[in-house]
């Protein structure tokens, strides 16, 4: 899935300043992508992610996430790590150095004794993977197939810009078994697509969807946005329905974050032309029912499925999970990011590559690792982190339950607290020992979540936070 709602967070927490002139930046919810998010990353010590890459089991399957930081064009309300690229040569001497980085992990990972490590997800993110050449793209792929042994069921995965996708491309990832692909749609409103910079008419999407039916591509993504400027109920309905009319087999719909003070191209973006809280879960809540009406179930935080769509099935299992990717059924434990700004998840804690383009590209010419940041994992971290992810997942949790299985003690006293709060509000009920959001506490998802983040402020009352925050 696209990287625009993990990206959001990758970005370092605003510093607040000592003026009393400045204005209170809003409090933003995580989005639960990781836990600890992050916002805890913090420098690592020397050789730290070697160390922890080190000890990723021999057996265990990977994900493998590839970030390309490069656009042909800013689109305003972008939240992501990217550079604007008039010219192919920095793309070029770019995946050259990824490459190279790869290779390097390769070699740390195996060894002579040890077969290829089995590989069940491949995510190429940015940016926009779709400005890669397709011979380029080709030459990333076969240095993956000949390193890893890609399993016959492993989704690979491109997010794709319709403006920089061409038919050769199409077929290029047909051809290195590219089997879904997220395309950003973003808003098909013309007046939308001008005040974000980011012209794509139907004709075109129109286009990029027969390329990918020609090569047998059926596995298509659209990523929706809400709470962009100029957006009202009609146009979003709109959007909504001319989505549907393509049958896309998900549809997510992400909140707009506008953080002018963190992404200064966003001040290109008239602040009164965007709509105000209310009106945004308005947005949502009337996409989603249409959405559902249309067929489509609703997964988690802000997904959409037809039925019989695999992240149904891992739901209905208990299988569905959460990374920086989005939801996913990938059975991997262990996600190995590459490139500048990539995470990686490794059991021993989250790995941040530098997000200094020379820094990064020095790094790894010079045989180093280029990851700067990152946040070891504790056991109760491990807790917190299933706890969140079975809210964030599934809707419920049963945290004595799992504070067993992890082997945990921890008594959960200021948690359920809150939880009974929860529950007098009608945000959540209880059946034993489980707690289950109820449709009335769904909008405040995250919200409810921060009850168990021990990084996250606890000094307001959650039911406040439930109420007056925004979801962003």
């Amino acid at each position: 899935m696209t990287a625009l709602r993990t990206k959001r967070e990758l970005s370092p927490a605003p510093r607040r300043s000592d003026s009393a002139s400045q204005p209170e930046r809003p409090k933003r919810l995580p989005r639960y992508t990781s836990y600890p998010t992050a916002l805890q990353f913090g420098p690592l010590k020397a050789d730290q992610a070697r160390r922890w890459l080190d000890e990723v089991p021999e057996q265990a399957p990977l994900s493998l996430y590839f970030h390309i930081p490069y656009c042909d064009q800013l689109c305003w309300f972008c939240g992501c790590y990217t550079h604007i690229s008039n010219h192919y040569g920095p793309v070029e001497k770019y995946l050259s150095v990824l490459i190279e980085e790869l290779r390097q992990a390769v070699a740390r990972l195996f060894s002579d004794e040890v077969a290829r490590r089995k590989v069940s997800h491949i995510h190429f993110g940015g940016g926009s993977p779709t400005l890669l050449k397709a011979e380029d793209f080709a030459r990333l792929m076969k240095v993956v197939s000949e390193t890893f042994d890609i399993l016959p069921d492993a989704e690979i995965a491109v997010e794709v810009d319709p403006r920089t996708l061409s038919a050769e491309k199409v077929r290029t990832y047909a051809e290195q078994g590219v089997n879904r692909v997220s395309m950003g749609i973003q808003d098909f409103n013309p007046r939308v697509q001008k005040a974000i910079n980011r012209i794509q008419p139907a004709a075109l999407i129109e286009e990029c969807l027969g390329w990918f039916q020609d090569v047998g591509i059926s596995k298509i993504n659209f990523d929706l946005i809400y709470g962009l400027p100029h957006q009202t109920l009609d146009s979003i309905r709109e959007t909504v329905m001319q989505s549907i009319s393509y049958t896309p087999s998900r549809i997510a719909l992400f909140g707009y974050a506008h953080v002018p003070w963190l992404k200064k191209h966003q001040r290109m973006i008239p602040t009164e032309a965007l709509p105000d809280q209310a009106l945004r879960q308005q947005m949502f809540a009337e996409a989603s029912a249409q959405l559902e009406q249309c067929g489509y179930r609703a997964i988690g935080l802000d997904h959409f499925a037809r039925p019989g769509d695999p992240l149904l099935e891992a739901r209905d299992r208990g299988r569905l999970k959460r990374n920086f990717q989005g939801y996913t059924n990938d059975p991997a434990e262990v996600l190995i990011g590459f490139g500048a700004s990539a995470i990686s998840s490794l059991p021993g804690g989250y790995v941040q590559n530098t997000t200094d383009m020379k820094d990064y590209q020095a790094r790894i010419l010079a045989g180093r690792s280029a990851a700067r940041r990152g946040v070891g994992l504790r056991p109760r971290d491990l807790l917190m982190r299933t706890i969140i992810s079975d809210l964030m997942c599934m809707f419920e949790v049963n945290p004595e339950a799992r504070a067993k299985q992890l082997g945990v003690t921890y008594d959960f006293g200021r948690e359920k607290a809150g939880l009974h709060r929860l529950i007098c509000a009608g945000y959540m009920c209880q059946d034993g020992d489980v707690y289950r959001i109820t449709e009335a506490g769904r909008p405040y998802l995250r919200a409810i979540c921060t009850l168990f983040d021990e990084y996250f402020p606890q000094d307001s009352d959650i039911l406040h936070r439930c109420i007056h925050e925004s979801e962003g």
